[in-house]
């Protein structure tokens, strides 16, 4: 991600989502608001590689995932593979996924993040003893119930700061 022409502003992003996905919410709040977190990474990867492909890479995105795989304590590589994963699925139909309303794009988020949580889930009950919940379930939800207000923000971001 080459700094000129906005590449910080698509770093400074991806790494705004990192951060939203290590945030907890009060401990005064209900437990079960926990379910309610959509994949904030891979709503902002998702955006970035179907406006720009250009400018994402997938050794970026494989690193990327690394630092995930520290943050969140999950099995090294797994968030590798799940964003390089929806990296090449972007990069292969960007044409098409730009040609998409922002509703049929909602429905492309969902199955992507609905197959990203199930990697997910596999590869932990693979490595632990831990059982799937409904996070299963409604990650993918609310990653596509929110897509419409991030893609929003970042169009606005894009075009206001002129990232090419």
């Amino acid at each position: 991600m080459n700094p000129t022409k906005g590449g910080w502003l698509i770093l400074l992003t991806l790494l705004i989502g990192m951060l939203l996905m290590v945030v907890h919410f009060p401990e005064t709040w209900p437990n079960w608001l926990g379910w309610l977190r959509p994949n904030w990474l891979l709503l902002i990867l998702f955006f970035w590689v179907i406006e720009l492909p250009h400018r994402i890479g997938l050794i970026a995105i494989w690193l990327l995932g690394f630092l995930v795989d520290g943050l969140l304590a999950a099995p090294l590589g797994t968030n590798g593979i799940i964003l390089a994963g929806v990296t090449y699925v972007a990069w292969r139909f960007f044409e098409r996924l730009r040609m998409y309303s922002v509703l049929q794009q909602c429905g492309v988020i969902f199955l992507l993040v609905a197959a990203a949580e199930a990697i997910r889930v596999f590869v932990i009950g693979i490595s632990s003893a831990r059982q799937w919940g409904i996070t299963l379930f409604t990650v993918p939800l609310m990653s596509m119930l929110m897509w419409p207000f991030v893609y929003l923000i970042l169009i606005r971001l894009r075009t206001g700061m002129r990232v090419e």
